[in-house]
């Protein structure tokens, strides 16, 4: 039922000359041509530019996040440069000792007016060193303060998120500053101030106000990025996407896949690492804005297409129609009409060469015209042509009866022989016999051969009963015997093998070898070319060219007669021929 509804649909194509008119064609040729070749070009080009775009944009984001990592990494030496200044001896340990150990209150006053004049040069060298002070472990009280301290520091100081735990000090953020009144986000870092182990006293100290947020921006590369903070230990300390990475969680480690946003990552030479997130429709949006372009290129190629066959149609149509109106003159019998010009110099050369072929044309009617009488004419010169053959036959008749009358059995034999030679190379059964009707001719041709050359020679045959029923060219072994007689024996003594053999390979070997005195490679050409005349007065006188034309006819090129000789040894004439038992229709015959 599908199957004849879909032809009615395609006859009905046909009949609104949607299918098959020319015009159709090539409007849907260039459409799908443009339409192949821009999908080709945009895949490719799409698969490439998906893989440089994201290749560059992640490349960049992955720069970017190990700029603002090394940025962080560089803020925390400074504070631990830092702090290694406000720490470990030096005037302020000592002048620090000395303020905490003395009980006098003017020592106290010049060892605090040294602390504060040294911290406001390292404030004033460090400018990317925020809020630092002193204070007790015990109490947490700040001590030698740079700033105003938050109140809220004794609470706050144990719950700080640990960044990275070393033995000498610990990084604690982001968090919020504790500069009363800030709300900026800080890197801080803590470590036990040396003061001969005693006082039991601690540095606490902080970035600029400004340096995390000027390396934490939210805005990298034009898009939008969500900052995930990872402990050395593993923790989420800080997060921009609390539905993702809450913070206090363990963060298992690899990218994690987001329906939403990218993730990269960058490790510190601190042990955490921080995390980028990056939304995936501002991550797409130049590839998006890429393939739109795309999009738009393609309209307007299937565009300049559909003008661009419309142009060749028109371009095509007037030398159609002129080529339809002289085939029209043509069939009219029209001939004397000049065709007009095109303008199109291939068309023009088309036209051109058509006029010549109505030329040809006139010239071959007036040809078969004149044919046509020479072949009345030779129909007639054919009719007395038989009168020959027949007279020749009874001639023979009339020979091998007297011969029989008188006695003459061998006489009988060899006129029989030769009627039968006769009749076989001069009959009209066509071209084409059996190898059974070739070799039993043969057998006759060689049995008058022998008469004429007084037994001098033998003749033996191998001859396959499975290759007796191929088809093969009339009188083309009789050629190789009388070439093998007259030319391969000694003085006309020796022994002929005529071979016939069918093959595993569907072909049937043919062969007839001699064991004369050999022949040269000039005789053998001049045999294989016929370039000399013959002896009409030996044989049948055929040639072996004879053979070979045969064989090529019938065979094509690749079919031909091959010898092979060797001086003293004799001579082979061989050639190969498919088997084609059956095809042509022919019947092994009962005799000869």
């Amino acid at each position: 039922m599908k199957m004849a509804w879909m032809q009615q649909v395609k006859q009905a194509l046909y009949r609104n000359k949607l299918v098959y008119s020319l015009r159709s064609r090539m409007t849907a040729a260039f459409l799908l041509s443009s339409f192949i070749t821009f999908a080709l070009v945009s895949s490719a080009s799409y698969y490439t530019m998906y893989s440089i775009l994201y290749n560059k944009i992640e490349k960049g984001i992955q720069i970017t996040l190990d700029q603002v990592t090394k940025e962080m990494d560089a803020n925390m030496d400074n504070l631990i440069s830092v702090s290694q200044q406000l720490s470990y001896g030096g005037v302020v340990s000592n002048d620090l000792f000395n303020f905490m150990s003395t009980d006098s209150f003017s020592s106290k006053r010049t060892h605090y007016d040294n602390i504060t004049s040294y911290l406001n040069l390292i404030d004033f060298t460090n400018p990317n060193a925020g809020l630092h002070f002193y204070y007790n472990a015990v109490t947490e009280q700040p001590l030698f303060s740079n700033n105003k301290v938050d109140k809220g520091f004794s609470s706050r100081g144990d719950r700080l998120p640990v960044l990275t735990d070393k033995t000498l000090y610990t990084f604690y953020g982001p968090h919020k500053t504790f500069v009363d009144g800030g709300e900026s986000m800080v890197l801080s870092l803590i470590r036990p101030v040396d003061l001969y182990g005693e006082f039991n006293l601690k540095l606490y100290l902080e970035t600029n106000l400004n340096a995390l947020t000027n390396t934490l921006k939210q805005n990298q590369l034009g898009m939008d990025i969500g900052y995930v903070l990872v402990n050395n230990q593993g923790g989420i300390v800080y997060s921009d996407r609390p539905a993702d990475f809450k913070v206090g969680a363990v963060y298992e480690g690899g990218r994690p896949k987001l329906d939403d946003a990218y993730v990269f990552g960058s490790k510190s030479r601190y042990g955490w690492e921080l995390l980028g997130t990056f939304n995936k429709s501002v991550f797409n949006q130049e590839i998006r804005s890429w393939a739109l372009r795309m999009a738009v290129l393609g309209v307007v190629l299937m565009l300049v297409s559909l003008l661009a066959g419309y142009l060749v149609w028109r371009a095509v149509y007037k030398p159609i129609r002129l080529f339809r109106k002289e085939i029209g003159m043509i069939s009219s019998s029209n001939f004397d009409s000049t065709p007009e010009r095109t303008n199109i110099v291939e068309f023009d050369g088309v036209l051109k060469q058509f006029q010549s072929m109505k030329q040809n044309i006139q010239e071959l009617l007036a040809e078969v015209q004149q044919k046509e009488f020479d072949k009345r004419q030779l129909e007639v010169d054919k009719l007395l042509s038989q009168i020959n053959p027949h007279f020749l036959y009874n001639t023979l008749n009339t020979v091998q009866w007297m011969a029989r009358a008188e006695g003459q059995k061998p006489i009988v034999q060899l006129v029989t022989q030769l009627t039968r030679v006769l009749r076989y190379n001069l009959g009209k059964e066509g071209s084409i016999v059996t190898v059974e009707q070739e070799v039993s001719a043969l057998r006759d041709y060689v049995a008058i051969q022998l008469v004429r050359n007084d037994y001098q020679f033998e003749v033996q045959y191998r001859i396959d009963e499975r290759a007796e029923g191929v088809a093969i060219p009339r009188f083309i072994l009789q050629p190789l015997v009388e070439n093998a007689i007259y030319h391969g024996l000694e003085e006309g003594e020796g022994t002929i093998e005529v071979s016939v053999l069918s093959t595993l390979e569907g072909t049937v070997q043919v062969s007839v070898r001699d064991n004369g005195r050999g022949l040269s490679e000039n005789k053998m050409a001049e045999l294989l070319e016929g370039t000399k005349e013959r002896d009409h007065e030996v044989g049948l006188g055929i040639g072996l060219n004879y053979v070979n034309k045969m064989l090529e006819v019938h065979y094509g090129e690749s079919c031909k007669l091959h010898m092979h000789s060797r001086k003293g040894e004799g001579t082979v004439y061989s050639f190969e021929i498919p088997d084609n038992r059956g095809e042509l229709g022919y019947e092994k015959s009962t005799g000869s």
